[in-house]
């Protein structure tokens, strides 16, 4: 069953076990406010779980915005099945997500965003960091300058699924599963996006993997800056999963 925890002021994680014998979560967001939102949707076959856990907070009819990081299945898997759901929902990604990807993907014209676009939600807002390969080539990272909150997708992850936020220190786990799976292509692209989110002084890290971070914010940043966790690794996704 997903689990549902306020992380900041009317913010609120959605986690599920994507592979519960190995604590390891995909989470999403939703923030309720005057136009509801989701930061990214899970997984398309756990639609009917998350959408019971969406449900919790908001009714899913009223969403407004469904916020697609990058490309990818636990990010946006079930946005067809949301948007069904919701006659006014709007998906929203970053220019080249909506050109090359959701334009076919998604049943509903989607809006693009970049870094001087913002969403006025009611009481929140939400602005956009491009972030290209971080990890993909489109990817972008929304923010919410009015708690701090910085929806970090696949940076700073970890894999512990039992602590919605985390005030410990867990930038060593974080850099031995960057090392594992190899999810940043180039050094360049990854400092620049850890330069962007820096300069707006987050002052939460809301991953979509592990323990959402609310300390020791940089820790993280000096972690990924001085230990190289880019290009190709030993892992192959194709022929077994991480830590087997």
């Amino acid at each position: 069953m997903a689990t549902v925890d306020e992380i900041s002021p009317d913010v609120f994680r959605i986690t599920v076990m994507t592979e519960p014998d190995q604590d390891f979560s995909t989470s999403f967001f939703v923030i309720r406010d005057e136009a509801p939102t989701l930061v990214e949707t899970g997984f398309r076959l756990s639609f009917d779980e998350t959408r019971e856990a969406v449900a919790r907070v908001v009714d899913p009819t009223t969403l407004r915005y469904l916020v697609v990081p990058h490309f990818e299945g636990d990010e946006c898997g079930a946005l067809n099945r949301f948007l069904e759901q919701a006659p006014n929902a709007v998906p929203v990604a970053s220019p080249l997500g909506v050109a090359v990807n959701l334009g076919d993907f998604a049943v509903r014209d989607s809006l693009p965003v970049d870094a001087s676009s913002e969403l006025d939600l009611g009481t929140h807002r939400l602005r956009f960091l491009i972030t290209p390969y971080v990890h993909t080539w489109e990817a972008m990272l929304p923010y919410d300058p009015t708690t701090g909150t910085v929806f970090c997708s696949d940076v700073f992850i970890g894999p512990e699924a039992g602590h919605a936020v985390t005030d410990d220190d867990q930038s060593e786990v974080m850099l031995e599963m960057y090392r594992t799976v190899g999810i940043f292509p180039s050094r360049a692209h990854l400092n620049s996006a850890l330069d962007k989110i820096e300069a707006i002084h987050p002052q939460t890290l809301a991953c979509h993997h592990g323990s959402v971070k609310a300390a020791r914010i940089g820790t993280y940043f000096q972690a990924l800056r001085e230990h190289d966790v880019t290009g190709v690794t030993e892992w192959n996704p194709m022929l077994e999963p991480p830590g087997r």
